[in-house]
């Protein structure tokens, strides 16, 4: 099934939800791509609150609905908690090999709540509308999605490379940089990145922060400038 005919169902998915009282906060490739990053999304995850997961599970599994909750593919298993943890549906129509899915995260997972997004039109259907993080905040939870884990734990390493690209995307606004946010461009002096990193760096000092995620600030910073993630540094 083409993604453009998959649209329509998502959109009755979703809205669903939405129409339920049920809010959507966007997360993963769909948020990257919103900030330019060449991706193509094959895993719409959304986070919803813990306590309306099971109602938003029964939704979705209506017969009229048409989707049907699978185990995670070993894709999503390749990126431990962060894409095992919740729930996968795909529509029952989808029979390619590799279907779209529609992931569900409780917000615990994550560190995220809706009042750190900001309203905006659903990508499946522009009428209804859900939350996207705003830049800040995600970038805080990226952090906080790694310290849940050891230093040297593979499970934090999706959570590493989104961050690289979404400071890439959205701070340096060059996606085209990818992941290498601390080193030049081909095409750049080393005075020139250094200039780019300075104005990088004032952006992110410029951010409106709540007072108890001031300290994730800094540890974003230090971030950006060494592309890695090392706790002793971070602390």
């Amino acid at each position: 099934m083409t993604a453009e005919l998959l649209k329509p169902r998502f959109a009755k998915a979703t809205n669903i939800l939405l129409e339920h009282t049920i809010p959507l906060l966007e997360w993963g490739d769909q948020v990257l791509q919103f900030w330019d990053y060449p991706i193509t999304v094959s895993v719409y995850d959304f986070i919803i609150q813990d306590p309306l997961i099971e109602g938003a599970i029964h939704h979705l599994e209506s017969p009229h609905i048409g989707f049907k909750h699978i185990d995670p593919p070993s894709s999503e298993k390749e990126k431990g908690p962060l894409g095992t943890l919740g729930y996968h549906f795909i529509h029952k129509d989808d029979d390619k090999a590799q279907p779209t899915i529609l992931h569900l995260i409780p917000e615990s997972l994550v560190h995220l709540k809706t009042s750190d997004g900001i309203h905006v039109p659903s990508p499946f259907d522009p009428s209804h509308g859900l939350f996207r993080p705003k830049l800040a905040q995600h970038c805080i939870s990226l952090i906080k999605c790694m310290e849940d884990y050891p230093n040297d734990a593979k499970y934090r390493l999706p959570a590493e490379r989104s961050l690289r690209i979404l400071l890439a995307s959205a701070v340096y606004e060059k996606p085209s940089i990818g992941e290498k946010i601390w080193i030049p461009e081909d095409s750049e002096s080393e005075e020139q990145f250094k200039a780019r990193q300075a104005i990088a760096v004032t952006k992110i000092e410029e951010w409106d922060i709540a007072e108890e995620d001031e300290g994730y600030r800094e540890k974003i910073i230090n971030f950006l400038k060494v592309g890695h993630w090392n706790l002793l540094d971070m602390k």
